[in-house]
């Protein structure tokens, strides 16, 4: 059964004319079939195979967040061209900071992606193309909040992943890093698998959006997980408004 969470732009009377808001079924966090990663579906899965399952599941906006790498993003935005689907590159980063782990999910605007995929890698000391391992075995120590921030200075937004999964006995959702991320960085939105978890971060909940993610390494997990956004327009610059400016209410 599929998950969905409605976010809600909080009200406040306009002081100018706004452009009309409409609802958006959002998907941000994704993985594909690349080599080296978890993906649990055959490697040769398409693009159009992976457009025909986010319309299919009612997405509008989707997300594609590979452990380090763009490497598909194009494959799947050059299958959406011409169809109501925005396909948002990005990619999951997991990040160490003393005892704790974030995963933060960087979504950037389609144009000059790679451009800025690169300069956040070389912000991160990360050299690409000499990975070899795994990908989403990788861990790097670095600041979560700075990582935040490096992404927003690049022009791109990003969410703190699914921070109520459990690692073993280790999930962020208990942890004070979690709240200072929140406090400090400029993320955009905290994702949660159960919403009713939202709770744990109180007034938290007044800063930043709340959202539902598939996370699916599957195509037929594609939408399992989503929330929609009352935005101004179907594109980057219009989802990261939404949600910036976006309070949460669960159904």
């Amino acid at each position: 059964m599929k998950d969905t969470a409605v976010v809600s732009s909080v009200v406040h009377p306009p002081a100018i004319w706004e452009r009309p808001m409409r609802p958006y079924t959002i998907d941000l966090h994704n993985h594909m079939p690349l080599e080296r990663t978890d993906y649990r579906g055959p490697l040769h899965t398409s693009g159009a195979d992976v457009v025909r399952a986010a319309m299919a599941a009612g997405v509008d906006v989707l997300g594609i967040s590979d452990h380090f790498s763009l490497g598909f993003f194009r494959r799947v935005h050059e299958a959406a061209a011409g169809l109501p689907l925005l396909v948002l590159p990005g990619v999951e980063m997991r990040l160490s900071w003393g005892e704790d782990e974030a995963h933060l999910v960087a979504l950037f605007p389609p144009e000059g992606a790679e451009e800025r995929f690169a300069a956040l890698m070389s912000a991160l000391a990360i050299d690409s193309a000499s990975i070899q391992d795994p990908l989403h075995r990788i861990v790097v120590e670095y600041d979560p909040v700075d990582a935040a921030r490096a992404i927003d200075g690049l022009g791109g937004m990003c969410h703190v992943a699914h921070v109520d999964r459990w690692f073993g006995a280790y999930r962020l959702l208990d942890r004070p890093l979690l709240r200072r991320i929140v406090e400090e960085a400029p993320v955009v939105a905290v994702e949660f698998l159960d919403l009713e978890n939202a709770s744990h971060i109180g007034e938290l909940t007044g800063r930043v959006a709340c959202v539902r993610s598939s996370d699916s390494h599957h195509c037929d997990e594609i939408g399992r997980r989503s929330s929609v956004v009352e935005a101004d327009e179907l594109s980057f610059a219009g989802i990261r408004r939404a949600l910036r400016r976006a309070a949460i209410a669960a159904i």
